[in-house]
């Protein structure tokens, strides 16, 4: 059904609001499928996805978060629809800065909320209760891994056939862009309880709560640096949670995920980068 509504091909691209208007813009071109991210740090997502919907076939929300509101989120996402009415717009819900049994509450309500009206509904998902109770009301899941052994792990807990989608931190080595690969993939290593007992990550997870990720992100930006806990884990982070290499190790990595999902989002920091947003369109035909 989803891919019915205008998510055809087996690849996307995520692309976030940190970018002047017209870099953002002239990346989207590339794509006939952008997702667009939500970060504080970011611009508002409803107004990126507002600058490049004319010029794709279908956007994606991964994900506004709860803490915009579920009544607003409907609003902005309805003139968005409005607004643009041959493009396709997929909304994924996430839960922000709630979590515990109140934060799956909020997010649980919110969907139901949104249900009948938005035709493509996506949770973003990494641990097993939202997983299942998700997948109850949802068209599809985006999980936010990138290993085998990780989305083997996660599909699992689903209650009913979804659609699955593996969102993660992705691009094409060597890049000047590895350092922002390798943040992108420590902010989303530790976001289950639940996953980093299962996989033993914990060690790997008290370094990185030690640090301020927006920080982390700001001290990437002006200075050019990382912090020691993140480039310790370089190449646990690189195998384990993204999906990156030379263009044939991509490759191999994305036709592993596919024989699990149905579909697979590109996360930053690959719509950065030149040399991998150039290769985008030998990949998904080598991929057919």
């Amino acid at each position: 059904m989803v891919g019915e509504k205008g998510l055809s091909d087996v690849l996307s691209v995520n692309i976030n609001g940190d970018l002047e208007d017209r870099k953002i813009v002239r990346i989207a071109k590339r794509f006939k499928a952008v997702w667009v991210g939500c970060n504080p740090l970011f611009k508002d997502p409803f107004y990126v996805a507002d600058i490049i919907a004319d010029y794709v076939d279908f956007v994606g929300f991964g994900v506004v978060t709860v803490d915009f509101g579920c009544e607003e989120i409907l609003r902005k996402f309805r003139n968005l629809v409005k607004e643009h009415k041959d493009t396709t717009f997929a909304l994924g819900i996430g839960a922000g800065s709630l979590r515990g049994h109140f934060g799956l509450k909020a997010v649980l309500d919110c969907l139901k909320f949104l249900r009948n009206d938005v035709d493509l509904l996506f949770r973003g998902c990494s641990g097993p209760n939202i997983t299942s109770e998700a997948s109850k009301i949802v068209d599809g899941i985006l999980f936010n891994y990138a290993h085998p052994e990780h989305l083997n792990w996660i599909v699992g807990f689903l209650k009913r056939k979804v659609y699955k989608v593996a969102y993660a931190p992705s691009l094409i080595l060597p890049s000047d862009f590895e350092m922002d690969l390798l943040i992108a993939c420590a902010m989303v290593s530790c976001s289950n309880k639940s996953f980093v007992k299962t996989f033993k990550y914990d060690d790997m997870c008290r370094e990185f709560s030690k640090l301020d990720f927006l920080r982390v992100i700001v001290d990437r930006k002006r200075l050019n640096v990382i912090p020691d806990e993140i480039e310790g884990y370089r190449e646990v982070l690189i195998d384990r949670f993204a999906i990156a290499g030379n263009v044939e190790r991509f490759t191999q990595r994305l036709r592993e995920i596919l024989k699990i999902c149905d579909h697979v989002v590109l996360g930053d920091p690959f719509f950065r980068d030149p040399n991998s947003v150039k290769q985008f369109e030998k990949i998904l035909m080598s991929l057919k």
